[in-house]
This record gives structure tokens, C-alpha cells and sequence, in this order.
């Protein structure tokens, strides 16, 4: 009897819902009800971005309870429970979870905490980025980015996969880089976005690129300084082509970025660069050999079933190459296999 009734206790005293969420929960069914007249946006309206700011402000409340030392983890296991009682998180839907939210990822880059939220949607999640900074006691914001349906030229919702954000340069100015993807509709290949914004006080928009890669995990890798911002993802592959390893690289000139070299790490993927289509059909069929002169190699390629065609390039280490020439036939100096064209540097982590 006194097991019962510790039970019964237990079960009064349990913690109700939070409002602001239960509130955020009836929203998002709404839209959830509506998805079929709202196939264009993945099911969202402008209600989307309502819901949104609710749950960016109802994780501010969180934040303003912490100090500095922010325990990261614990606060993740929080808002996890917060959401589960609010029955705003779905374990078995697959592709469509409109209504539902999925976890808030808080994480340090120190001096910042960078919390991403996720709305449902019937194409999975369109994901939202925002930094804080503790300012006078309190975490303020000082960045934000959504994608909403009012975002142009049409709304595409998100996925996040990294947030770096630079060190100081010798005036305080910061970059920040944002690299995503379509969500997990876009299928194998699809769409990857590199973003950067300077931080000198406010927020500028910088750089806002797309490239078209494969949907490995993550997509897309990159690393970020004062002055610019690079990353590395598979490109190609599509159909029966061979895939190669691009890089892109924009360095800050004035209120924009400007792409420079490299494009890529190898000579193989330089000449996959240079291919007119870059979702070609076709491969690489043999390994890319040294010529005679020691910074030239040869690259074969064979596209669309045609004949086979030689590329020579020169590269100058680390990342410099240069197309010399090209010929239907191999090239009789070009014979030496040298380990070196097989071999990926670190880029991410080269001081250029």
C-alpha cells in the first residue's frame, strides 16, 4: 500500500509540461495539419518563423540562468527532457517530422556559446544558428542565421554541420563560418553552402556560396582565420563517375570574399577541376605517373565511353598546378607510379 501511495506521489508531483512549449507544440501541428497545401515549402508558412523565435527565445530564458562557466552537456540533457515532456521530439518518423522539433545543440567556441535548433519539417529539418557572448553577466546574442519562407529567392531549408568562428584580429574583428546542406531530401548528391560573416561589432555578410557535392557525413569540412575562410568536400561522382576531393578558399577583400587558388590537393583532382561538366560520366582507369621533369605528372581520364585522354600538369607543391598540355595518346616520359599523387596533406590544418 505505501509503495502505491509513494507512487501516486511521485506521479503528482512530476513536473507538467512547460507552457511555452506545450504552446510551441499546438503551432507546430497546426502546420503539420496543413503540409498538403504547402508542398513548395516542405509543409512550412510564415508561422514557421513565429515558431522559431519561440523556441530561440524560450532557450535564452535557459541561458539567462547560467553564468560563464556554462555546463554545455547538462544544459543539452535539460532542454532534451524539456522537449520529451513536451512531446515535441519524434523517434520513429523517418523523412516527414512536421510538428515536432529535434535537439537544441549547445557547444563552446570560446568566448562563444553556439546553439543550433531544429524545426520539422516534411523533408526533414531546417536547422538555426546563434551565437552568444557573455556581455555585462548575460549571454546576448550578437549573430543569428535562419532560413525562413520569406528568405530569397525561395526557402530552402537548412542543414548545419560546423560553426567556426576565428580568433581576434589585431582590431577584435572576427569571421565567422557557417558550412550546411540541404536537408536529407537533397538525396546523395546535393547542394553544400560555405557563409562567412565579420564580426567587428555587428554582423556582415562576407560570403554566401554553394557548391554541388556527395552527402557524405559531414558533407563538407572546413576551417576558418581572420582573413579567410576554406573547405574540403567530394565532389563528382555522380552516375558512374569517379569522385575527387575539391577545396575552395576565399580570402576577405573589403565588405566581400574573393576565391583563390587551390582547388584541389592532387593532380587527378586538378584535372577534374578542369573537366567542362562536373558531374561527368567516366573515371580515372590507371594512376597518375611522373614525367621526366619532376614537378610535371601525367593524369588519364576516360569520359562518356570515348577514347582515353592524357593531361599533364604541373604542380608545384603544396597546392599550384597548372595544365601544360593534353594528348590522345600517353606521354612516353611519364612512367614513374609515385606515391606522392596519392596522398591527401591536411590542409585544414596548412598555414598558408
Amino acid at each position: 500500500m505505501m509503495h502505491v501511495l509513494g507512487l501516486l506521489l511521485a506521479l503528482t508531483l512530476q513536473a507538467s509540461p512547460d507552457p511555452t512549449l506545450v504552446a510551441l507544440r499546438a503551432l507546430l501541428r497546426q502546420m503539420s495539419a496543413q503540409v498538403e497545401r504547402n508542398k513548395a515549402t516542405f509543409g512550412a508558412t510564415r508561422a514557421m518563423t513565429d515558431a522559431k523565435h519561440r523556441l530561440r527565445d524560450w532557450v535564452e530564458t535557459r541561458l539567462a540562468r547560467e553564468t560563464g562557466d556554462v555546463d554545455v552537456r547538462a544544459m543539452n540533457a535539460g532542454l532534451h527532457d524539456a522537449f520529451t515532456g513536451a512531446n515535441l521530439l519524434c523517434d520513429d518518423c523517418e523523412l516527414n517530422v512536421m510538428g515536432y522539433v529535434d535537439d537544441v545543440r549547445i557547444s563552446r567556441a570560446e568566448p562563444f556559446l553556439v546553439v543550433i535548433t531544429a524545426m520539422g519539417t516534411s523533408c526533414g529539418y531546417d536547422e538555426s544558428a546563434y551565437v552568444y557572448r557573455l556581455t555585462g553577466g548575460r549571454w546576448q546574442r550578437l549573430w543569428e542565421h535562419e532560413q525562413n519562407t520569406d528568405t530569397p529567392p525561395r526557402y530552402l531549408p537548412q542543414q548545419i554541420h560546423d560553426i567556426q568562428i576565428s580568433a581576434p584580429a589585431s582590431d577584435g574583428r572576427r569571421l565567422l563560418m557557417e558550412l550546411g546542406s540541404q536537408t536529407v531530401c537533397g538525396g546523395s548528391f546535393k547542394d553544400l553552402y560555405a557563409r562567412a560573416w565579420r564580426l567587428d561589432g555587428r554582423s556582415t555578410k562576407v560570403l554566401d556560396t554553394t557548391v554541388f557535392g556527395n552527402d557524405g557525413y559531414p558533407p563538407l569540412l572546413g576551417r576558418v582565420t581572420t582573413d579567410d575562410v576554406l573547405f574540403a568536400y567530394t565532389a563528382d561522382g555522380f552516375a558512374s563517375g569517379d569522385t575527387h576531393v575539391a577545396v575552395r578558399r576565399f580570402v576577405v577583400e573589403g565588405d566581400r570574399m574573393k576565391q583563390i587558388d587551390p582547388v584541389a590537393m592532387l593532380p587527378r583532382d586538378f584535372v577534374l577541376e578542369q573537366l567542362p561538366n562536373p558531374r561527368h560520366y567516366g573515371d580515372i582507369p590507371e594512376p597518375t605517373r611522373r614525367c621526366a621533369s619532376a614537378d610535371e605528372w601525367q593524369v588519364g581520364t576516360r569520359l562518356f565511353e570515348g577514347p582515353k585522354r592524357y593531361y599533364r600538369v604541373r604542380w608545384t607543391p603544396p597546392f599550384s598546378f597548372t595544365l601544360v598540355s593534353t594528348s590522345e595518346t600517353p606521354y612516353p616520359d611519364c612512367l614513374e607510379i609515385d606515391s606522392r599523387s596519392d596522398v591527401y596533406p591536411d590542409i585544414l590544418h596548412w598555414r598558408f
